[in-house]
């Protein structure tokens, strides 16, 4: 007997990041890859990433499928980052599946 199994379809999501570092500096770019350093050394277990988006390097972390999910990421990082602010995002469904 053959039996189909059911291809599951795994699809970009609306979700939150935090924003650690946002700039339009001349040296905005060092300063963003300074930033991503010492929060990859600090948290490990978070991605993040660093994008331009005319005229700002961003740094943002995580991939929160939820509000209460990134609201609870920002309160960790805080300490360490004060000026994070939660921002809505799309999430590729590669970046949730290696969640």
């Amino acid at each position: 007997p053959y039996r189909r199994q059911r291809q599951m379809c795994i699809r970009d999501s609306n979700g939150y990041r935090i924003v650690i570092f946002m700039s339009n500096a001349q040296s905005a770019r060092t300063e963003a890859l300074a930033a991503r350093e010492s929060f990859e050394t600090m948290y490990p277990d978070e991605r993040s990433y660093v994008t331009y988006e005319n005229p700002y390097f961003k740094v943002a972390v995580g991939n929160c499928t939820s509000q209460e999910e990134a609201i609870m990421l920002m309160e960790r990082i805080r300490p360490t980052f004060p000026k994070a602010f939660l921002m809505r995002e799309t999430i590729p469904a590669s970046e949730l599946v290696q969640r």
